[in-house]
């Protein structure tokens, strides 16, 4: 058995329990105690070499978990489109990311996943829930996803690719081979890699596809799509097939206890409650939303309802606290009231409602620091200048970490250490860097010339 011992350290355990000058042990994958660094410590015999970790000035915290992300985005940073004067979030998809996905091979593909992952793990991430497209490569690409992902980074994913028909049928019939070839494949894995059937959104799928996708749909999968978007979303469907986009999704079949509906900006009060009847997830994506210019999402609508509701960043960066404080900031600034997204509601969707949604991925309990929770540990450098208590925690998190500095000293997924003292723990960063510099180039080459 190996055990890692981190203390003295400040803990909350995910919920309503913050411990001072506490004592974290870990035995292999598994947290096992929780309690005072001045309480004797019981070493089992099978106890072997015994990791130790110096928390002091340090605060622990569960693994955050990211339900929503695009990690095949990560090479976009400064890319400028030629042309590029979108009006609509249509133009939006058409002029850049639907030009960056279809540039992308298996070598890009991979930077983007690596250097995704590697920035999750230094914002506190250690679950990410992907939406992969990459329309020209496609067979075996969730495998390259997952490998950068899981194997190499070391964090645990749920994987899916974003099929549609915008690029002919051929595309389409690949995506539900991957989706059906990768659920296949990771059905007996462990419990650090998860899958969706993957849809990119109503509006770019046609009704042949969808009762294929139905079809090849395995027993207690769910889909991944995004869901009203943009308001173009439901304006095609009621356009085209006569029906709003819940209405046709569950005519389908595809309103599932593990399907992911992302964003549901522009969903009726009567589609709201056909999600709540179906116990779908829905996830918010505050920042995307805002930079897209798209909308405001309900969130006591959703909430109020009882609808799992979580958080992600639809790719938009990995720093999920400031996306939390960002989300509280919309609803106040739109509906003109200071106390809207209370602690309350961000304490759901980020703290309870994430590790909610993990465990109907995954099949474990997450987002607890707990005996016998996965040892999925997050470590701040963080000095609280007020009392630091279960009471005041989420003020300290957005109020002293999000909005001045996020310092994730040390990340550890199933007790493997993954970042340590603010270095990879296996990886050669400045390589990978330097490396996806050179993808970038190459990637960013074939968007342009497609351009001009």
């Amino acid at each position: 058995m190996r055990r890692t011992v981190i203390e003295p350290i400040t803990i909350w355990d995910g919920h309503d329990t913050v411990l001072s000058r506490g004592r974290l042990v870990i035995d292999d994958t598994t947290i096992t105690a929780l309690q005072r660094s001045d309480e004797p410590l019981d070493n089992p015999p099978s106890v072997g070499p015994v990791r130790r970790i110096d928390g002091d000035g340090k605060l622990a915290l569960p693994g955050l978990i990211c339900c929503h992300t695009h990690l095949y985005s990560a090479l976009a940073r400064g890319l400028a489109v030629p042309d590029y004067a979108p009006s609509t979030f249509a133009e939006i998809l058409e002029q850049l990311w639907w030009r960056l996905d279809k540039a992308l091979d298996a070598n890009t593909l991979r930077a983007s996943a690596q250097i995704g992952a590697m920035e999750a793990a230094r914002c506190g991430i250690t679950t990410l829930v992907d939406h992969h497209a990459s329309p020209n490569a496609i067979p075996g690409s969730l495998d390259v996803v997952r490998d950068e992902v899981v194997e190499r980074v070391g964090l645990r994913g749920a994987f899916c690719y974003e099929l549609s028909d915008r690029d002919g049928p051929e595309r389409s019939r690949q995506g539900i081979r991957e989706n059906v070839r990768f659920l296949e494949m990771i059905a007996d894995t462990p419990s650090n890699v998860a899958g969706h059937f993957g849809l990119h959104a109503s509006f770019t799928v046609d009704d042949e596809t969808l009762d294929a996708v139905a079809s090849a749909l395995p027993d207690g999968i769910g889909v991944h799509i995004h869901v009203a978007e943009g308001p173009e979303d439901e304006a095609q469907c009621e356009a085209v097939h006569g029906q709003r986009i819940i209405d046709r999704l569950d005519r389908y079949g595809l309103l599932r206890p593990r399907s992911i509906l992302a964003h549901c900006l522009h969903l009726t009060e009567q589609e709201k409650d056909r999600v709540g009847e179906r116990d779908a997830i829905v996830v918010h994506n505050p920042r995307s939303n805002m930079n897209n210019a798209v909308g405001t999402f309900d969130l006591d609508g959703f909430l109020d309802r009882g609808i799992l509701t979580g958080l992600g960043t639809d790719g938009l960066g990995a720093n999920l606290l400031a996306e939390l404080f960002t989300a509280a900031l919309l609803q106040k600034h739109t509906r003109g009231d200071s106390l809207a997204g209370g602690f309350d509601r961000l304490d759901a969707l980020l703290f309870r409602n994430n590790p909610r949604i993990a465990e109907r991925l995954f099949g474990v309990p997450f987002g607890r620091l707990a005996p016998g929770t996965p040892a999925d540990v997050v470590l701040l450098d963080y000095a609280a200048p007020t009392p630091l208590t279960a009471d005041t925690i989420l003020g300290h998190l957005l109020f002293g970490v999000a909005v001045h500095s996020l310092r994730v000293s040390d990340v550890l997924v199933g007790g493997r250490c993954i970042l340590r003292e603010g270095s990879f723990a296996d990886i050669d960063e400045q390589a990978a860097y330097a490396h996806a510099n050179e993808q970038a180039e190459r990637l960013w080459s074939r968007v342009r010339s497609e351009v001009e």
